[in-house]
């Protein structure tokens, strides 16, 4: 997947060479104190070409997530899109966390997907046979 850095930021990588996401960090000369309750969308100083029938998909880092309280907002970068991506995250902690250039934020998992052609119907011929669980949501299985 090709990249291109639009300011002066650390390479997204790999924690270890197995590692599933791509970790990104905070550009250099951004500092930001988020509040408790508050939310902010970070520039990553990064742009991305990802695959047709792909995308990224943000995900919280567990040391960010579990230390600072910092968990991701917006969550998808398609393939069309061309602009730099942004790091959005939200303080659900009782604390301001700081956040300085350089620390690793977030990271990033490229995920196929699967592009259906919708075709709408009607209710009745949307199912053709009931399934075991039918129409039971929201703890529904499991119970006697």
């Amino acid at each position: 997947m090709k990249y291109a850095k639009t300011r002066e930021v650390k390479s997204p990588q790999r924690g270890t060479k197995e590692s599933a996401g791509l970790d990104f960090y905070i550009p250099t000369g951004f500092s930001q104190i988020i509040k408790p309750g508050e939310s902010a969308l970070i520039p990553s100083g990064i742009h991305v070409k990802i695959p047709t029938g792909t995308m990224l998909e943000v995900r919280n880092k567990s040391g960010v997530a579990s230390k600072l309280g910092l968990l991701v907002g917006a969550e998808i970068i398609d393939s069309d899109y061309q602009g730099e991506v942004h790091l959005n995250v939200w303080n659900v902690s009782n604390k301001n966390v700081q956040i300085n250039e350089g620390e690793k934020l977030v990271q990033m998992i490229l995920i196929p997907i699967l592009l259906p052609v919708l075709e709408e119907s009607i209710i009745e011929e949307l199912y053709v046979e009931e399934t075991e669980r039918g129409a039971g949501g929201f703890g529904s299985t499991g119970k006697n």
